[in-house]
């Protein structure tokens, strides 16, 4: 009998819905922290390839309810957005990192809370974040001293997106009162909310794979899924024409037919949904406590069409994101802990 599994798929949210607080399964935009204090440094989250600072992917809240330390617990995944980096079946320009922590906790409060966007939750006391990418920002403007960036580069790209004109002002303004033009709108992914369901179990036959394009084309054409506005039909019969023809193929596709909006598949302990036959990397044991890894979630072809990556080429492209964890979630090491994430693309 052919095991269920619980798919996500997106839905738009108010970004006050997506706050830490609210322990959000998310999609672009800027993480949603889970330990407030302990982040990830900015040298950690440079690309292996060109060591650019990566840009939020998504992430997934994934507690494990049968261990203390990981009542809540989530997995945030970063990529580098060059597509020269983006290899053929090659992870080096993602990162993937876990954290987890106790029901209580000095971040957020034991019960769950309210869903009220004017409730109040001062970020002030725990280290700045980067005004454009929203990670660790150990550096600040050095005239108004209120706005903090990650990198230079980040700091050079506000300064042309509107600081400059504003800068002077915000010297005389309290930091939580002003308000200035999102610099990150045209680096970061478009932000989603991850809603997470049980697969439907039918089984659905005969599924054609240019029928399948052309459905998520007409979902696009009905606002009910990203944009391909700027991929014409030819692009899209250049495409198929070049899927490889393979029982792991034609497997994945009558799967997915079932939702083919599905961005995330989750399988704790399980297996992959491979998108080809093509060899996989092996997966290496845990660095902070020598055991074992699992596969606990893969991330869909789908969702490059809702975060508005076209069929191109020199673009950020991937068959199937697989990510694999430590089988008993260790505690040890940092808070924010470094995982394995296996890509696996269409062709050799």
């Amino acid at each position: 009998m052919e095991k269920s599994v619980d798919i996500g798929i997106l839905e738009e949210k108010s970004t006050w819905l997506l706050h830490p607080r609210f322990f959000p399964s998310k999609v672009g935009g800027k993480p949603a922290w889970l330990d407030l204090k302990n982040l990830i440094s900015t040298s950690d989250l440079l690309c292996n390839k060109c060591n650019e600072v990566l840009v939020f992917l998504c992430q997934v809240y994934a507690p494990f309810e049968e261990l203390e330390y990981c009542f809540h617990r989530s997995i945030f995944i970063f990529i580098c957005k060059n597509g020269s980096c983006c290899q053929l079946n090659s992870s080096d320009n993602f990162k993937v990192f876990r954290c987890q922590l106790s029901r209580k906790n000095e971040f957020y409060s034991f019960e769950p809370y309210e869903e009220n966007e004017n409730e109040n939750f001062c970020m002030e006391k725990w280290p700045k974040l980067c005004y454009v990418c929203g990670i660790k920002g150990p550096s600040h403007c050095s005239k108004c001293k209120n706005v903090y960036y990650c990198s230079r580069k980040h700091q050079v790209l506000h300064w042309q997106k509107g600081h400059k004109t504003l800068c002077d002002n915000l010297k005389k303004m309290d930091d939580s009162n002003f308000k200035v033009a999102d610099a990150g709108k045209d680096l970061l992914f478009k932000e989603w909310e991850i809603l997470v369901d049980e697969e439907d179990p039918e089984e659905v036959k005969n599924v054609d794979v240019n029928q399948e394009l052309d459905k998520l084309s007409k979902m696009t054409q009905n606002k009910k899924a990203g944009t391909l506005n700027d991929i014409n039909e030819a692009e899209l019969e250049e495409y198929t024409r070049n899927l490889p023809e393979d029982k792991v193929f034609n497997k994945f596709s009558k799967r997915i037919a079932r939702h083919p909006d599905q961005v995330l598949r989750y399988d704790r302990g399980g297996e992959p949904l491979w998108i080809t036959s093509n060899s996989k990397s092996s997966v290496p044991k845990c660095q902070y406590c020598q055991g074992e890894r699992q596969f606990e979630f893969q991330i869909m072809p789908q969702l490059l069409n809702f975060i508005n990556v076209g069929i191109e080429l020199n673009s950020i492209d991937w068959g199937v994101l697989a990510i694999y964890t430590c089988k008993r979630s260790c505690n040890e090491g940092p808070a924010y802990k470094e995982e394995v994430l296996i890509k696996q693309d269409l062709s050799n």
